[in-house]
């Protein structure tokens, strides 16, 4: 006979005091400390903290907070500056932070024998625990408080987004060993249980936050939440785990410190709602936990070198292949020991941009000696896309092929341009339709462009980068074609059909531009080849030189940007501490190079070994233009949350090995809403499709942010189609959502 299992469930006595503090999951514990010691607080999952147990009074106990919660907590350590001893007005100050959630009034005990203060500030209506943490710390921190362990805590912690439960930090429960009321004065005063009670019950009348309200306030205030994946979750609850239990003996300071390290590096952006820490800001972040934690006066014996221990271990994470979590800013240069040697090439980043910009010039100028360039935009895209050329190419480099990027003022008086300008010459292919083979540029290896994609683009000007070549008997002489050509672009600039006018004028314009960028191009080679910094050849990520974007917010094969601010280095170390830095450093390698781990952080894009390889020099391929129109797409319709899509792809290989020969472009998991781990970039492309009805939504929420008529939006969907009436393909609509992305970057 099958029998259902006992429910257990904890004694509940009627004491109204224990039943202000109903979550009993997951307490903590602590023996009663010796005077003026810390508690060693450890916790309790096997079974639920009953009244019982707490009115024995054996132990002392702390809870935690559930998906609910009818109270916040603020704990001000003794020695914060936010205590009444050192700025009397500072809780004054917190309470007018929190006024606009109408939480005015308060219940304050002293947390124990230490001095420190805890508020309690209750209300009537139950809310979420996230939703009035978050509200409440933002308030908090625009009014210029800092929630920082040891200086000011709140309670329930505001957490970064989980899809896997979590918990919530534990406070110690009120009125136990050496914990009294305070009045107003913050003065210790007699009470007991009851009392405390009867200040929650007038505090929790006057205090009357709504969940009405607290949705205001939050749309108001809130900040984007840090979206944690399952494995992220688990990552970093690992290393809680062995952090909050702090000290507990001698010899354990470099375990902790590394830690403690690896934490505030990887995830204390998150949990801090902040740029990643870095350099001297990391090292403060370090010794602020570990000041904070349990055990740390009496079993470390680093207290006056903490600050120049942490940072031989900050040196050692930022040296490292770990980078931060949900990482635009992994892609940010580190603090560098050394100044590095300057590099005397172009990068991959720039290699593939001007490749980009080549085939374009080549494809505009054999379209145009066939005449057979089309004057409508999607005809002229669609043209210019069987050259072997990716939708988001075209799209980035619009004033190259574009008819309203090379249309000049039809009312302006035309200027004699052809004398100014070289001969078509200068943008057809070498004599014969071949162009300069892959394998003669100097600046790159051959795999650096795939066979496939170097073999189709022959015709057009190929891949892989600007030649050195010269085009010499291109510029010596003009064909009898060519001269054609000329000729009747002048006639139909001098006519007045005003559409063939403007053709004539696009012409001309596309060939004195193209003169002028060979001329900078040459020149920008000279001075590169002279004055290179180390940006130029690898950032970390994977990711060549930066360069400015000369049109916001459009993507693909874009001059990568590198994200977030510089961060300064730390002030370097004496000669005597360089043998101490070694030490540490050799032993934090080894301690994280626990193949699990690793496995688990190249899951999460947080460790790349590759991160830091020339890409050049190991011939990382270019990317494919359907690759380049999917990141670009999904980064338009919100599967990638990056504003530059090469962001969300990096060179790296998998574990165990992360072979160099087994490397290859893959897709970031830490920056998309479908992934868990890394997958490779044509994977994604062929795993992923992205659906048409995707793009339809992103297409209707771009003509409501830009705020068109249905006339407007007419108008704009004749300007890109011949035929109206025609059934729309997947490439139409994604040509529409590339149309009007670049709309809404122009006007905003």
């Amino acid at each position: 006979m099958n029998l259902p299992a006992p429910q257990f469930q904890a004694i509940q006595e009627q004491d109204e005091f224990l039943a202000l503090f109903p979550h009993r999951y997951d307490y903590i514990w602590a023996e009663h400390p010796a005077p003026g010691q810390a508690p060693g607080w450890q916790t309790e999952s096997r079974h639920l903290l009953s009244d019982r147990l707490i009115q024995q009074g054996a132990y002392l106990y702390g809870v935690r907070f559930g998906k609910l919660t009818r109270y916040l907590m603020l704990d001000i350590d003794a020695q914060s500056l936010y205590h009444p001893d050192h700025n009397p007005l500072a809780i004054r100050r917190i309470m007018a932070a929190l006024e606009p959630l109408d939480l005015v009034a308060w219940v304050a005990v002293s947390s124990s024998d230490s001095g420190g203060i805890h508020l309690y500030l209750p209300f009537e209506a139950e809310q979420e625990s996230w939703a009035i943490a978050q509200a409440a710390s933002i308030l908090l921190e625009h009014a210029g408080f800092k929630l920082s362990p040891g200086q000011l805590e709140l309670f329930p912690n505001p957490r970064a987004y989980s899809e896997t439960r979590s918990l919530y930090l534990a406070h110690r429960l009120p009125l136990q060993a050496n914990s009294y009321l305070l009045n107003d004065d913050f003065q210790p005063i007699y009470g007991t249980q009851t009392t405390f009670v009867q200040y929650w019950n007038r505090a929790q009348h006057r205090n009357t936050l709504t969940r009405a309200l607290l949705k205001r306030v939050l749309k108001r205030v809130q900040r984007k939440r840090y979206r944690l994946s399952v494995r992220a979750t688990k990552f970093l609850n690992d290393l809680n785990a062995e952090i909050e239990p702090g000290w507990t003996g001698p010899g354990q300071t470099n375990y902790l410190l590394g830690r403690i390290t690896m934490r505030e590096y990887i995830f204390g952006h998150v949990q801090r709602r902040c740029q990643p820490l870095m350099g001297d800001a990391l090292v403060a972040a370090v010794c602020e936990v570990a000041r904070s934690l349990p055990g740390f006066s009496e079993y470390c014996n680093h207290q006056n070198d903490l600050e120049q221990r942490a940072q031989f271990y900050v040196r050692s994470i930022q040296a490292s292949h770990y980078y931060p979590y949900e990482g635009k800013n992994q892609n940010s240069p580190k603090p560098l020991l050394e100044a590095l040697p300057e590099p005397a090439l172009p990068s991959w980043n720039q290699q593939q941009a001007q490749g980009a910009r080549d085939r374009i010039r080549q494809a505009v100028a054999d379209l145009l000696s066939k005449n057979a360039l089309p004057g409508q935009a999607t005809a002229r895209k669609n043209a210019l896309k069987a050259y072997g050329i990716g939708g988001d190419t075209l799209e980035k480099y619009l004033e190259l092929w574009h008819p309203k990027s090379l249309k000049l003022s039809l009312g302006a008086e035309s200027q004699p341009i052809l004398e100014n300008c070289t001969t078509l010459e200068t943008l057809k292919p070498s004599p014969g339709a071949e162009s300069q083979p892959i394998h003669n540029n100097k600046l790159v290896t051959n795999s650096a462009a795939p066979q496939g994609q170097a073999d189709g683009h022959l015709a057009v000007g190929g891949c892989g980068g600007f030649s050195t070549a010269t085009n010499v008997a291109g510029m010596a002489q003009r064909s009898v074609k060519s001269e054609k050509l000329v000729a009747r672009m002048q006639s139909w600039l001098a006519g007045d059909d005003p559409i063939l006018k403007a053709e004539a004028e696009q012409y001309f314009v596309a060939i004195s531009a193209s003169e002028q960028s060979n001329v900078v191009a040459n020149q920008e080679q000279a001075e590169r080849l002279t004055d290179f910094s180390i940006e130029d050849v690898a950032m970390p990520g994977g990711f060549g030189k930066s360069q400015p974007k000369q049109q916001g917010g459009k993507t693909g094969l874009k001059e990568k940007r590198q994200s977030g601010e510089k961060t300064q280095p730390l002030s370097p170390e004496p000669q005597s501490d360089l043998v101490l830095q070694a030490e540490i450093g050799v032993a934090f390698a080894q301690d994280w190079q626990d193949p699990e781990q690793v496995a688990m952080a190249w899951a999460l894009g947080i460790y790349n070994p590759l991160a830091k390889v020339d890409l050049l020099a190991v011939g990382a391929r270019f990317l494919e233009p359907e690759e380049e129109d999917w990141l670009a797409v999904a980064q338009m319709v919100g599967w990638l949350d990056v504003d530059d899509t090469l962001d969300a792809i990096y060179f790296t290989a998998p574990p165990p090995d992360f072979a160099l020969e087994q490397a290859d472009w893959y897709v970031r998991p830490d920056l998309s809403s479908f992934l868990e781990e890394p997958i490779l970039l044509r994977q994604a492309v062929e795993r992923y499709p992205i659906p048409v009805q995707e793009i339809q939504v992103a297409i209707a929420q771009r003509f409501l942010q830009l705020g068109w008529t249905s006339q407007q939006q007419e108008r704009f969907f004749l300007e890109l189609f011949d035929d109206p009436q025609a059934e729309m393909t997947k490439d139409d609509w994604e040509f529409l959502l590339f149309e009007l992305n670049s709309q809404f970057q122009d006007e905003t």
